[in-house]
């Protein structure tokens, strides 16, 4: 069994791989170069936000690994 720790995060109390603490975003197509990933924009991509409401509701945080509309920025 991988090791796990408990910590507060956004005021809850979750569990994580302790390895893995804090790497979300960098294992996330989103943050790495989707020009489609807008957060907090009207035009922001609607599986990211649909993912990004599920993680508040549920308190959970989702990195996405594979993705049907990924685009790559420009330079990319």
């Amino acid at each position: 069994m991988k090791p796990v720790e408990r910590y507060v995060h956004h005021g809850t109390e979750v569990v994580v791989f302790s390895e893995l603490k804090g790497q979300h975003r960098d294992h996330c197509l989103c943050f790495n170069g989707c020009r489609r990933f807008k957060p907090g924009q009207p035009d922001n991509c609607p599986i990211a936000q649909a993912t990004f409401e599920n993680c508040v509701k549920f308190d959970l945080v989702t990195p996405v690994y594979e993705c049907p509309v990924y685009e790559p920025q420009e330079g990319s």
